[in-house]
């Protein structure tokens, strides 16, 4: 699962991350980072066997769990292959491979939407 994990100053210098990395069986993977001593917030993946654990733990000691619930798709019957929205994407979720088609990888997009307003003929959506 990917979430954004939001800290607030309270929390900040507090060992949260460290403390589930020991205590939970759990592959945790971080994607993005905006960190200071005022809070921030952090994108991460999260797997394993007690992923949900961990995540309980997470919000019991006050960090905010958002999971990502969307990502982009691509409509082929509009979609041009101009590659546009190739350079927006923060996470390199979007490619262009050798046939010159463009891939989207479902596993890598956060959901951000910064490649839906590129996309000149709108083939790209949010979707659930």
């Amino acid at each position: 699962m990917k979430a954004w994990l939001r800290f607030s100053t309270s929390i900040v210098n507090k060992s949260v991350i460290s403390d589930i990395m020991k205590l939970f069986d759990i592959d945790f993977n971080i994607l993005k980072a905006d960190i200071t001593p005022r809070g921030g917030k952090m994108l991460v993946e999260i797997d394993g066997p007690q992923a949900s654990e961990s995540i309980s733990y997470m919000e019991d000691k006050g960090i905010e769990v958002t999971p990502i619930l969307k990502v982009v798709k691509k409509d082929t019957d509009k979609c041009l292959e101009c590659g546009a929205c190739v350079s927006l994407c923060p996470v390199e979720a979007i490619s262009i491979l050798d046939d010159w088609d463009i891939d989207i990888d479902n596993q890598k997009c956060i959901g951000c939407g910064f490649c839906i307003s590129s996309c000149p003929t709108q083939a790209i959506a949010l979707m659930e």
